[in-house]
């Protein structure tokens, strides 16, 4: 993997980030940015983007802030961020976990799981390839592998569906 160093655009896709961070490229990628949400939630647009700016760390976002933000942009790195903070946690999202297609509700569930395995594989070959992995690198496959982890619960998510709109309830 190359050693050079990535803008923050390209990081906000590739790591776990700070909640600080997290919660800024959410609001920035968001229809809008920062002041559609602070119209939308009824707030002063000049303070949540001050609040929001990682150049401004005396100013700091309110937990009703972030859940206005977490709730309008329903960012995952938002959730990354907070789980890496309390660590050996993760999170789920089920809301495109099923179809009404049986088959196609695990198959796609394998599907997507092996693309994240083949992902973190390539990834994991490209950072070791010369015998060190740098804190890029390292952060890249802590997401890649908290996305495997949740691609795993998705497919026990998936079989549990399909087992209980097939055969009933859980017999045990």
């Amino acid at each position: 993997m190359s050693r050079i160093a990535l803008n923050s655009v390209v990081r906000a896709q590739r790591e776990v980030l700070t909640l600080e961070l997290a919660l800024y490229h959410a609001a920035r990628d968001y229809p809008g940015g920062a002041a559609a949400i602070a119209a939308t939630t009824g707030r002063n647009a000049s303070t949540l983007q001050h609040k929001l700016s990682p150049t401004h760390p005396s100013h700091m976002i309110n937990v009703q802030e972030f859940g206005e933000i977490l709730e309008l942009t329903k960012d995952r790195r938002i959730l990354d961020a907070v789980h890496a903070l309390v660590g050996d946690t993760i999170w789920q999202e089920l809301a495109e976990a099923y179809t009404c297609d049986m088959p196609e509700t695990l198959t796609v569930g394998i599907a997507t799981y092996f693309r994240q395995v083949a992902d973190l594989a390539d990834t994991w070959a490209k950072s070791i390839g010369d015998g060190q992995v740098n804190d890029s690198e390292m952060a890249e496959i802590r997401l890649q592998v908290f996305r495997g982890i949740q691609g795993l619960l998705g497919m026990l998510n998936r079989a549990t569906y399909v087992h209980r709109t097939t055969r009933g309830t859980d017999r045990g």
